[in-house]
């Protein structure tokens, strides 16, 4: 066998594995349910109770007298647009065609114990439930099964990330939502100052002065409709102090708004009336801070200038008489410049030398040596001359004295046999060779007077 019909076999083995794991066995397709039997028709408006089990958590979430609320792990009310995505989707669900009845392959499709068990109850007591797995080729398709079968099929209509959420993302982030029209008056409190603005037919107004609608536009549009980012459900100590928020409308609302430590990146916000902590922005706070910021701004005094002093008067103030200088207007001359040429100076050379004939009447002409400029310099010898001997620096030679004698110290000789051998003291010799020891050493050269 060759290469090639080795590389054939080998691909058609692969892909008979691969068919037989993908594909179902009859005996399969004999034991499930077919996609027509399932009877998912699932009406949204008649669903009262809704339970999400995942890895490690889960959700129950009940309509209680029209109103959604999470009934386990808290008690809180549940976000309205959530609810209304996942009850949608449900409506819309259509079961697709049979994936796999193979129970090991429950894991590929993520429909075994890492799936979502969706569970929902209508009015009727009637129960549904759901093993939903991850998405399928679509945004809009998800791999599921029935939770007491190994069949997996294809849904559409549910999307995955309308199921799988966190118990914080099913809440109600909802702080304040009063309309704007409605508020008849804003009080701020910051720092036991107040800040008041109210409102009449002729706009906003605040102590009896009119008040820019733009400055106010920001915080009503947050009042109307105030969502919170996060939210803290266990005891929390505070210590900065809050700023309140008052409004007065229709119904009578106050917030509290706690800055963070130690930069202000973020606001814990409470009403007056419940004792829930939410989490906001300092953007979002920022906006509720407007006309306060404008208000501020406003009462500061502005700095005023010395006004401004005519051109004359300043020169007559900052320049001294004998210094002041007044500018001439510009004269224009259209006339081509002048330009003056001078002649050329032309370089006289002196008169060439007139050839010397001789008597044949031919010129002679003489060959001329020049002389180097730089002629080599003359080699001198000098005989080398010994330098003369010195007087030492002390008393000169005089008759007194005697006669001048330069001694060499031979070796073994000390200073008082020198002195005694030209009856001489050692006090002498140490004066005339300017030394402070009788210490001698051979060769050294000692300046001796001879008497006479």
């Amino acid at each position: 066998m060759n290469r090639s019909s080795f590389v054939l076999v080998s691909l058609l083995v692969g892909l008979g594995i691969i068919t037989y794991f993908l594909l179902p066995s009859k005996n399969e397709h004999e034991t499930s349910y077919e996609p027509q039997d399932l009877s998912l028709r699932l009406d949204s408006a008649s669903i009262v109770k809704i339970a999400i089990q995942q890895k490690g958590k889960s959700v129950t979430i009940e309509n209680i007298g029209g109103k959604w609320l999470i009934t386990w792990p808290i008690r809180y009310a549940a976000d309205a647009t959530a609810i209304k995505q996942l009850l949608s989707g449900l409506s819309k669900f259509k079961v697709g065609s049979l994936i796999s009845s193979n129970p090991e392959k429950q894991n590929i499709f993520q429909v075994d114990t890492t799936g979502t068990k969706l569970t929902v109850t209508d009015r009727s007591g009637k129960t549904v439930g759901l093993v939903i797995g991850k998405m399928g080729p679509s945004y809009s398709e998800v791999y599921f099964r029935l939770p007491e079968s190994k069949d997996v099929y294809l849904g559409e209509g549910i999307d995955t990330w309308a199921i799988n959420k966190d118990v914080k993302e099913w809440r109600d982030k909802t702080i304040v939502s009063t309309p704007s029209e409605t508020m008849r008056g804003l009080t701020y409190t910051v720092a036991n100052k107040q800040y008041q603005f109210e409102r009449d037919s002729s706009g906003w107004k605040s102590r009896e002065k009119p008040v820019d609608a733009s400055s106010m536009t920001p915080a009503l549009n947050q009042l109307a409709n105030l969502h919170a980012d996060d939210f803290v459900d266990s005891l929390m100590k505070i210590e900065t102090q809050p700023i309140v928020v008052e409004v007065h409308g229709a119904e009578d609302l106050t917030l509290n708004l706690f800055p963070s430590k130690p930069d202000s990146s973020k606001y814990y916000v409470q009403l007056s009336s419940s004792p829930q902590l939410f989490v906001i922005g300092k953007w979002t706070a920022q906006q509720l801070f407007k006309p306060v910021e404008t208000s501020v701004s406003a009462a500061r005094p502005a700095r005023k200038l010395p006004p401004a002093l005519p051109p004359e008067e300043v020169v007559e103030r900052n320049v001294p008489p004998e210094t002041k200088v007044t500018q001439q207007p510009p004269v224009i001359n259209n006339a081509p410049p002048v330009v003056k040429r001078q002649p050329p100076v032309v370089k006289k050379e002196p008169p060439a030398e007139t050839p010397k004939r001789d008597t044949t009447g031919y010129v002679r002409q003489t060959p001329t040596r020049t002389r180097p400029s730089n002629p080599p310099p003359e080699r001198t010898e000098t005989a080398p001359v010994s330098p003369p001997k010195t007087q030492p620096a002390g008393k000169a030679s005089t008759e007194d004295e005697g006669e001048l004698t330069v001694y060499t110290v031979k070796r073994g000789e000390t200073m008082t046999m020198i002195a005694k051998q030209f009856n001489v003291s050692v006090e002498q010799i140490l004066k005339w060779n300017l030394l402070k020891s009788i210490s001698v050493k051979p060769g050294q050269e000692l300046y001796i007077y001879l008497k006479k």
